[in-house]
This record gives structure tokens, C-alpha cells and sequence, in this order.
């Protein structure tokens, strides 16, 4: 500050303390920017990983045949799957019935940060009677 007769004067700049204040703010806006970033990220991982299992799962359920039975395996990418086949119990009626229905359950798992993670598409499929026995 400067006197002039008695009157005080500014010159122009800022303060340490606004300086430090400044630096401050300007830092916790960063690392909370950094943060949505990284959680921007995670979820968009996590959602392509959600998606190639339901992908997965929907390929090896038309895939799977109509007979009834248990079965496991892998893909290539490191998800794995396991999947069950077995007739849907319907009221019986008179007379034989041309087509039955099955219930087909597959179920793809995998590893996200050492945590088990997995999908489970379940569906009814009309099939030929004899294709089931």
C-alpha cells in the first residue's frame, strides 16, 4: 500500500491468503473431477462386461440342444457358463402332444476385481416331442 497525502492506495495483485485460498478450491475441484472420471470409467467398463455376458448367454442358449442335460464350458475371453435343460412340467391332457415345452437356464460368470459376477437368462422353448426323449 501506498500513501498519498494521507490517503491510502492498492496497487493491484492478490494477497497470499486469496492466493492459497485459490489453490485450495482449485485443487479439491480437480481431485472431485479425477473421481467422476474414474467412476465414469468403472461403470462404462462394468456395463461392457454386463452386455458381452448376455450376449454370451443368448448365443449358447440357441445354441444348446432341446434334450435335457447340464453342461459347463468357456469362452475365449475369460467369461464361463453353465447351462440346464430340462423339461417344463405341464398339466397332462388327453392324448400325446406334438410339441413339448422345455425350460433352458444359462448362467455366465465371471471375475470383476476378485469379485464373482454373473447372469442368468432363463426361457421357455416349444420343441418337437420327440427331440426330448
Amino acid at each position: 500500500m501506498k500513501t498519498n497525502a494521507g490517503r491510502l492506495t492498492h496497487d493491484g495483485g492478490f494477497t497470499l491468503m486469496e492466493v492459497l485460498v485459490a489453490g485450495v478450491i482449485m485443487t479439491i475441484c480437480f481431485v472431485l473431477v479425477m473421481q467422476l472420471f474414474s467412476r465414469g470409467q468403472r461403470l462404462s467398463k462394468d456395463s461392457c462386461n454386463y452386455t458381452r455376458a448376455v450376449v454370451h448367454a443368448k448365443d449358447k442358449m440357441e445354441e444348446i440342444s432341446p434334450a435335457p442335460e447340464t453342461d459347463s464350458g468357456e469362452f475365449e475371453d475369460g467369461f464361463t457358463w453353465v447351462a440346464i435343460v430340462e423339461p417344463f412340467a405341464t398339466p397332462e391332457k388327453e392324448g400325446e402332444s406334438l410339441f413339448s415345452l422345455i425350460i433352458i437356464k444359462v448362467k455366465v460368470l465371471w471375475d470383476d476385481n476378485n469379485e464373482r459376477r454373473s447372469v442368468e437368462l432363463v426361457r421357455l422353448k416349444t420343441v418337437p416331442t420327440e427331440q426330448i426323449l
